[in-house]
């Protein structure tokens, strides 16, 4: 009978301590670990965001530069920017909207 115990050890190395000692890899501290900002969506970025954070109105501005200085641009505080995008008045293409959010989650 064959025993386990240098299989089951392996994996109870690996599942412990990230990798055993003599594997000659460092194992990553999960303290020092950077979570990544998970992305958001047209439907999660607002336009409150995008009027009073200077760098996410420069974002507006440079892919939409009409909705960024209309006059009445305040009276969408409140509304995502899935929300304006749906107004045909905005002129906010789908590729327009793609590239303010990938520009915004860059932020």
């Amino acid at each position: 009978m064959t025993s386990n115990f240098g299989w089951i050890g392996a994996v109870l190395c690996l599942v412990t301590l990230g990798g055993c000692a003599s594997s000659g890899s460092a194992v990553p501290s999960p303290s020092k670990a950077v979570a990544a900002k998970p992305a958001r969506t047209a439907q999660q970025i607002t336009m409150d965001e995008l009027l009073d954070n200077p760098r996410a109105h420069a974002v507006l501005k440079k892919h939409a530069p009409t909705v960024a200085d209309h006059p009445q641009v305040s009276m969408a505080r409140g509304m995502t920017l899935a929300d304006v995008a749906g107004y045909a008045e905005a002129g906010l293409t789908a590729q327009t909207v793609q590239a303010i959010v990938d520009d915004v989650n860059k932020l």
